[in-house]
C-alpha cells in the first residue's frame, strides 16, 4: 500500500474562520475577490473583521486584480499535516498583489522571486478556497 492508498479520504487542514467563507463563496463563483474597505478603500488580506487600515467594521467582498509579483518561495520537505506529507515537496511562495497586500500562495508550477505572476481562487480537495500563483502569461 502507498502513502497515497494509505490517506485515501484524507483532507487538507479545513479549519477556517467564519469571516474567510467568503474566499470559498468567490472560488466557487471562478471570482478573484477579497474584502475591500468600504470607508478608505484598501483590500485586505488575510480576511479580517475590521480594517488593518482605518478598523472600519464594514468589509465588502469584491473582485480586485489578480496579478501581483512573487518577492520569495520556498519548498516544503516536511508537513505536520498528512494530506500535505503525502504530497511533498510542495512549493509556496510570498506574492505582493498589486491591489496592495502580501499573501502567501501554492505554486503548482513553481515560480522564481520577481516574476510576474497571476492568482487565483481555487478550491482544494476539501472544497475550501486556497491561494494559486501562476506565472503571468
Amino acid at each position: 500500500m502507498t502513502i497515497s492508498e494509505a490517506l485515501n479520504g484524507v483532507l487538507p487542514p479545513g479549519a477556517r474562520s467564519a469571516s474567510a467563507a467568503g474566499l470559498t463563496d468567490a472560488a466557487q463563483r471562478g471570482e478573484f475577490a477579497l474584502q475591500v474597505c468600504p470607508s478608505c478603500g484598501t483590500v485586505q488580506y488575510p480576511v479580517r473583521d475590521v480594517c488593518g487600515h482605518c478598523l472600519h467594521t464594514t468589509l465588502n467582498w469584491r473582485p480586485v486584480a489578480d496579478t501581483g509579483v512573487l518577492r520569495a518561495t520556498t519548498t516544503l520537505h516536511h508537513s505536520n499535516e498528512a494530506y500535505f506529507r503525502a504530497r511533498l515537496p510542495w512549493r509556496i511562495g510570498t506574492v505582493q498583489l498589486d491591489c496592495g497586500p502580501f499573501a502567501i500562495v501554492h505554486l503548482p508550477e513553481g515560480g522564481q522571486a520577481d516574476e510576474a505572476v497571476r492568482l487565483s481562487l481555487e478550491l482544494d480537495d476539501g472544497g475550501v478556497a486556497v491561494l494559486v500563483a501562476r506565472p503571468a502569461p
